[in-house]
């Protein structure tokens, strides 16, 4: 299986494991995915949706805004956050 196969193999299950509220096994899948392609703009929006800790969270939407400054759900995934620190 080449490395591009595999890593979108790994997007792929990550998106359907945290569909069905695997969250810890889509966590690391597509934490496997952003290894492999740390280019992967989809990886990182989903993986935000992935993991619990805010920190982590803003990393993740911050990396799919580097790759995609235009990325909408990115930046409203951001705003979300600030609200969730401002206690809104």
């Amino acid at each position: 299986m080449t490395q591009e196969i595999e890593t979108r193999r790994l997007l792929v299950e990550g998106v359907q494991a945290l569909l069905a509220g695997q969250r810890e096994e889509a966590q690391r899948l597509l934490m496997a995915c952003v290894e492999r392609d740390e280019r992967s703009e989809e990886a990182w929006l989903w993986l935000s949706g992935a993991v619990d800790d805010p920190a982590d969270i803003q990393v993740a939407l911050e990396n799919c805004l580097d790759l995609n400054p235009a990325n909408e759900r990115a930046r409203e995934g951001l705003r979300w956050l600030q609200q969730q620190k401002q206690g809104h």
